[in-house]
């Protein structure tokens, strides 16, 4: 898990938003692993204005309340949410928000369940964006049978392995003996990813708690929803640190580590964004435009084990 510089793919002269970057979360799974239901619990329950991008824009039924306008292939939404199907092609309806004056808070793609989410995690680095994590849904009520079979099992491996977190939906219909069966499957196939159970169906706004908080605050956190059950921590960040003294703090986090970000200083006053998410872990320059202070390291891990 080196840490990435991806500077690269920004330039302050030419990329959108006076070179901010928007994090880009995708939300990929098999066919029927619930991904629709996620999103559309996501856009009813956000209070920020996020951007998902979707196969069929007409396939996440928002209430009525919250639509302010609908029209072909854009939902958009009172609380400042859109909702916009790739009809037309991922380049198209990127270039679609890179027109809008104001950047969303966090966009969501949610990839077809027969994609390979390594085809597109380029284009969460292109102008504007910066992929922020991949998100992978199993079915707990039938993950096991189809890791066990070689017409599917290719295309869920290449799936997981992309993930840095993994999410065990519908395991409400499931008892805890298949999700033991479950968590041991994930485990033999990508062993270190975090597995989290998504027991009560509402996962959706965890999403973007897991993920970059962008709100004034590259690391701020939102007020604990779904994450009361995880256990969030703050590890002080030295001033200045080093590459290496990064790479290492980074390191000696426990394995049970969800998420974890936070804002460095360099030896030579550079600022450093640090993210971890799951085995994915980024250390970037901040852009001019999202310049701030140094902070702690917010480090979110998985609730303890309860007997059943």
């Amino acid at each position: 898990m080196d840490g990435e510089t991806d500077q690269e793919f920004y330039d302050d002269g030419v990329a959108p938003w006076d070179g901010r970057r928007v994090p880009m979360t995708l939300l990929g799974g098999y066919l029927g692993s619930g991904k629709t239901t996620v999103l559309n619990e996501l856009l009813l329950r956000t209070d920020r204005p996020i951007a998902v991008l979707v196969n069929d824009a007409g396939q996440v039924n928002v209430d009525a309340q919250l639509v302010r306008q609908r029209s072909a292939d854009t939902i958009e939404l009172t609380d400042g949410c859109v909702c916009c199907s790739m009809a037309e092609g991922l380049a198209r309806a990127l270039d679609s928000l890179r027109a809008r004056v104001d950047p969303p808070d966090h966009v969501v793609i949610e990839m077809s369940g027969l994609a390979d989410p390594t085809q597109v995690m380029p284009w969460a680095s292109s102008d504007g964006f910066r992929l922020d994590s991949v998100i992978v849904l199993v079915d707990s009520t039938n993950v096991v049978e189809r890791v066990n079979d070689d017409r599917i099992r290719p295309l869920l491996l290449r799936q997981l392995e992309s993930a840095d977190l993994v999410v065990a939906s519908k395991s409400a219909l499931v008892d805890h003996q298949r999700r033991l069966q479950v968590a041991t499957a994930v485990e033999a196939l990508v062993p270190g990813v975090p597995l989290v159970d998504d027991a009560d169906g509402e996962v959706g706004p965890t999403l973007l708690n897991v993920a970059t908080r962008r709100d004034g605050d590259a690391t701020a956190i939102p007020q604990p929803q779904l994450l009361d059950v995880h256990r969030v921590e703050l590890v002080p960040l030295p001033r200045p640190l080093s590459g290496a003294a990064i790479q290492d703090l980074l390191e000696r986090l426990p394995p049970d580590t969800v998420r974890a970000k936070g804002i460095a200083e360099a030896p030579d006053g550079t600022r450093l964004l640090l993210q971890q998410v799951g085995r994915r872990r980024r250390i970037v320059p901040l852009p001019a435009a999202e310049d701030q202070e140094p902070t702690d390291l917010v480090v979110i891990r998985l609730p303890e084990r309860t007997a059943p």
